[in-house]
């Protein structure tokens, strides 16, 4: 079965997605809006989504590993899957978390 996110679309397993960001550069503040649009437009009621600040607590970015950021990490459902950038591909970004568009 095909996770499918859209409109009036229930997500059976809350996500929970941590967001790593590097102060508020213009690529970190990019990406804050365009995953909190697109969680709030796909997701509604279903997800956690935690903003970390690695200049604020570097060692944060060494226990999960972050090299790049802004960085988004969905901690579950698992697998655990890690997408760079600043997340205005929404197609790409959900393909990214595992699911597909309703046609």
């Amino acid at each position: 079965m095909t996770n499918k996110p859209g409109p009036g679309y229930v997500v059976k397993e809350k996500l929970i997605l941590q967001l790593y960001i590097t102060g508020m550069s213009e690529n970190s503040v990019r990406a804050i809006q365009n995953i909190t649009q697109l969680c709030e437009k796909y997701f509604k009621d279903h997800f956690d989504l935690e903003i970390i600040d690695i200049y604020k607590d570097p060692s944060v970015a060494e226990k999960q590993e972050i090299v790049f950021s802004p960085s988004l990490i969905r901690q579950y459902p698992l697998p655990k899957k890690t997408l760079i950038g600043d997340l205005s591909d929404s197609k790409k970004v959900i393909a990214g978390l595992g699911f597909t568009f309703k046609e």
